[in-house]
């Protein structure tokens, strides 16, 4: 459940030229994503923050119908009000930064190296450091995708599915991995909550106000909220605090 796709798979990355109009549900800017997914919760960190009114569309995360408009098949995916697609949380991050009102604006991509460097991090390393923890066990991951039999227009052998062959696949993901890492599961994870505190000056990634590594990195670690491996982030001596701040400071 990342959005990294295949090079045969995926057209580009951030804003599309052709535009979706009929993916513009209730005419708002609308976010399709899997509630689960790290990647999804660092957008919905963002919109919540500058108070962008949007739709968000859950994804069957199994056969991905709601994306069929889309080439794209990872979540999320963003498609603002006149129909522009935009892929990858990232440039999503961004493209909500820079096309709508409402908090500090932070820098464009390639403007703060400080920045890029905790955005890609968010991405390459705790994006990727979190899945072997919260899916760790079958039942971890049965606990994560039990919220798949919740969505109301999945029904009800699409939520079995979801659910049940979701945690498979997703224990086996979570197995490849943790080979990434020399640490274990719960070591590596905390290791890279250290790193993610040598980044800090002041209250935040970005100082006195959230930048787009701050709302990354955030919408990571939000993701395992009530799931296995959440009190690993809570105990931080340095991370537990910024997560506190962030959340109060998103609303989310």
């Amino acid at each position: 459940m990342t959005e990294q796709q295949t090079d045969e798979q995926q057209p580009a990355s951030g804003p599309q030229q052709e535009k979706v109009p009929g993916a513009v549900v209730d005419g708002k800017a609308t976010l399709y994503c899997f509630e689960t997914c790290p990647f999804c919760w660092k957008v919905r960190s963002l919109l919540s923050w500058k108070g962008v009114a949007h739709s968000k569309v859950e994804v069957d995360p199994m056969k991905k119908a709601e994306l069929d408009f889309s080439e794209w098949k990872a979540v999320p995916v963003f498609v603002e009000s006149d129909g522009t697609q935009v892929n990858d949380s990232n440039d999503i991050l961004h493209w909500v930064n820079s096309h709508h009102q409402g908090g500090e604006k932070f820098p464009e991509a390639g403007e703060d190296a400080n920045q890029d460097k905790w955005m890609e991090f968010s991405n390459e390393v705790l994006g990727k450091s979190i899945v072997p923890v919260i899916y760790r066990t079958y039942g971890s991951s049965l606990r994560a995708l039990d919220y798949v039999t919740k969505v109301d227009n999945f029904g009800r052998w699409q939520a079995w599915k979801a659910k049940w062959i979701g945690a498979v696949v997703m224990r086996l993901v979570a197995r490849s991995r943790a080979k990434k890492w020399e640490r274990g599961p719960e070591a590596n994870l905390a290791h890279q909550l250290d790193e993610l505190s040598t980044g800090l000056s002041g209250d935040f990634l970005g100082g006195d106000s959230p930048d787009g590594g701050d709302f990354s990195n955030y919408g990571i670690l939000r993701s395992m909220q009530g799931l296995r491996g959440f009190d690993i982030v809570e105990g931080h001596s340095v991370v537990g605090a910024w997560y506190a701040r962030m959340q109060s400071t998103t609303g989310l």
